[in-house]
Formats: structure tokens, sequence, C-alpha cells
């Protein structure tokens, strides 16, 4: 139990201020972003809105299961590497995505809600695959059994942020690109610390 609430505390140490950084890139005022636009056979859903959201909680709840302390720790400093660059991308090339009207139904509420606060930038590359590629990565080379339910939930996942029209399915590759990048890093930095 202690663990847990040990592992907690890390998460919102190095999730929180990383969080900030986002908004405050997010909310910066009087600055030209470069356009980009939706393919047009991407529909859009904004129901979907939900399990959106639920990519910012879940990967932080998975990474509760990671077995070893040390990969729980690859995990922090892959997931902080890879913001550090997908963040430096959104303040030096900002751009910015005219998302679709929103309908008045009960089925976009949610999404009403989220984009009243998240502005239609940082687009360039899609920085919402971070913390899931970083756990799936880590806690599939755990248990390759794993593969059965972390596929599903990441491929929902990843169609939610596209069809909602948060980043572009090039956005996704570049980012998942990135957050790859810096798991096998962190994993071999992690490694020749431990041998030597």
């Amino acid at each position: 139990m202690t663990q847990i609430i040990y592992r907690i505390i890390l998460l919102w140490a190095v999730g929180g201020p990383l969080m900030a950084v986002y908004l405050m890139i997010n909310h910066r005022e009087n600055l030209a972003h470069d356009p980009v636009t939706m393919p047009e056979w991407i529909p859009f859903w904004p129901l979907l809105a939900i399990p959106y959201l639920g990519m910012l909680v879940v990967p932080g709840c998975l990474s509760l299961f990671i077995k070893e302390q040390r990969d729980f720790y690859q995990y922090l400093v892959s997931i902080t590497i890879a913001f550090l660059v997908v963040g430096s991308i959104w303040y030096f090339y900002p751009t910015e995505m005219i998302r679709p009207p929103i309908p008045g139904n009960w089925q976009s509420h949610v999404y009403r809600e989220m984009v009243s606060i998240d502005n239609p930038v940082c687009i360039v590359p899609c920085g919402h695959v971070i913390t899931p590629i970083a756990v799936f990565c880590i806690l599939l080379r755990q248990n390759s059994r794993r593969l059965f339910w972390l596929l599903p939930l990441f491929t929902l996942g990843i169609v939610s942020i596209v069809v909602t029209w948060q980043h572009r399915p090039v956005d996704v590759i570049y980012g998942t690109l990135i957050s790859l990048f810096a798991v096998v890093l962190t994993r071999r930095l992690f490694e020749k610390a431990t041998q030597g």
C-alpha cells in the first residue's frame, strides 16, 4: 500500500507540472499559429470525448501495475523526455486546427465542456499518446499476455483522439514515434545504470 501511495505522489509530482506547461503553451495569446486541416475522410464523433479524456487518467492508473520500481521510474523519465520534445515543438512551431461546429445534442455535452478549456492548438505532434505508449510498452514487456486487453483499450483511445478532431492521424504517428524513442532511450539508459 505504501508503494501505491508513493507512486501516486510521484505521478502528481511529474504529471502536474507537465500539465501546467501544456496549459501555458495552449493558452498563449497574440500568437500566429500555422493552420492544419483534418483529412476529409475523418468523421467527427464528439461522443468519443469520454474515452479521449480517459487517455489522460487511465495510463497513470495502469502505471500503478508496473511490477518493478525501476520500470516505474523509467515510465516517469520516458514521459518527461517525450513531453519535453513534444512541448518544444508546440512552443516553437505553433499549430492550430479549426474544429467543426459542435452539435447541440446531449451526446456533445462532454466535448463542449472539454473544448471550452482546451484551445484548438498544439496539434503537431499529438501529446496525448505519450503516457499511453510508455505504459503500454512497459506493461507489455513485463507480460505479453496483457496485449489482449491493452491493445483494444489503446486502439479506442487513438480512435477517440482522431474522431474528436484533436489531432490528425499523422500527428498521432509523430507523437507515437517520439514516445517510442523516449521509451527505448530510457530503457537503454536504465539498463546501463543497472549494469555499471
